[in-house]
């Protein structure tokens, strides 16, 4: 009853987690000042993100749909995506997007959706995979199935978080690989994760799916690192 939820968030108000002004109740974790001024990556901006994958693995296509940039209060909002159990966060993000890239036909000849796997161990702690949320938020805008499963990690590596580049990709060596291939067979995939920096850990990922599969691979990440390392 409308009157019930008035009351809850006259008690309990919630507030939008990049500028904690309190949301209407038609807002959700963000307010519509907030969303207006996302920080969005311009298309004609999207060639430096594919160019970060070039030379490593056979790549279609990659974008990302927000900049991460160092102190920006829209880091708020995955922080609590990855660590304060708030993945739906992830789903509507992606939603947002998928909307966007649908118009653009970034979409067009991708046949599966494929979330990066977290280890066992992290998300038996963390309670969830935050791509299997990004990725059925795009699911459900494309109407592209996904596909859990095809790949998994084989060694809980550390945190990439404070890592320098090198190492980045000395810590995502050969932590994947392919557990079955036949779902993703001779089709086009889209690889999916929530921050790309330097591309280490997706680029282990394809790899591993590369050396057994034949099949072609695109990138989605939410956000792209503005601050390189």
């Amino acid at each position: 009853m409308k009157w019930i939820s008035d009351l809850i968030d006259l008690i309990f108000p919630r507030h939008c987690y990049v500028c904690g002004e309190i949301l209407s109740r038609q807002e959700q974790d963000i307010c519509l000042d907030c969303l207006y001024k996302l920080p969005k990556i311009e298309k004609i901006h999207l060639d430096e993100i594919e160019k970060v994958f070039w030379g490593k693995f056979d790549i279609a296509s990659a974008t990302s749909y927000i900049y991460y940039r160092k102190e920006s209060p829209y880091n708020r909002l995955l922080h609590k995506m990855k660590y304060d159990n708030r993945p739906e966060i992830g789903r509507r993000l992606a939603m947002m997007a998928a909307e966007q890239l649908s118009k653009e036909g970034f979409f067009d000849g991708i046949d599966a959706i494929v979330p990066l796997p977290l280890s066992k161990k992290k998300k038996r702690q963390r309670g969830y995979n935050q791509c299997d949320y990004i990725a059925e938020g795009l699911s459900q805008i494309s109407g592209i199935p996904v596909v859990k499963d095809c790949v998994v990690r084989t060694k809980a590596n550390e945190s990439q978080t404070h890592k320098t580049r090198d190492e980045r990709w000395k810590n995502a060596e050969g932590i994947f690989s392919l557990a079955n291939p036949e779902p993703i067979e001779g089709k086009h995939i889209l690889l999916i994760d929530d921050i790309l920096t330097t591309g280490a850990t997706l680029t282990s990922c394809a790899m591993a799916i590369q050396q057994t599969c034949h099949c072609k691979i695109s990138i989605f990440t939410l956000a792209y690192t503005y601050n390189k390392l």
